[in-house]
């Protein structure tokens, strides 16, 4: 196997890591692996450049899953603190 295809290997492996991680709402592994995803992709793009190509659609449709998934857990979190806003809006009015 060259490098080129490890790289593309190791992009493909790591951009289905992130997403598992997002899907199973491990936020903690989803950090630590975004935090090193963008310096492995500039480095591999700046390296191989249009040779990646052939993985950059299995990449993008990661990411859209990735995005979806994090846009759902953000909606859940606000209606979470909408609702924990409330009940202790209507604590307050209780107590008074």
């Amino acid at each position: 196997m060259n490098a080129l295809e490890k790289q593309k290997l190791t992009l493909l492996t790591h951009s289905k890591n992130m997403m598992n991680a997002a899907l199973a709402e491990d936020w903690q592994r989803f950090s630590e692996l975004d935090s090193v995803w963008q310096s492995q992709l500039k480095t591999a793009v700046d390296t191989y450049g249009v040779q990646l190509d052939s993985i950059s659609e299995q990449l993008l449709k990661d990411n859209e899953a990735i995005q979806k998934k994090i846009k759902q857990a953000q909606a859940q979190l606000a209606s979470q603190l909408q609702k924990s806003t409330q009940s202790h809006t209507s604590v307050k009015q209780y107590l008074k």
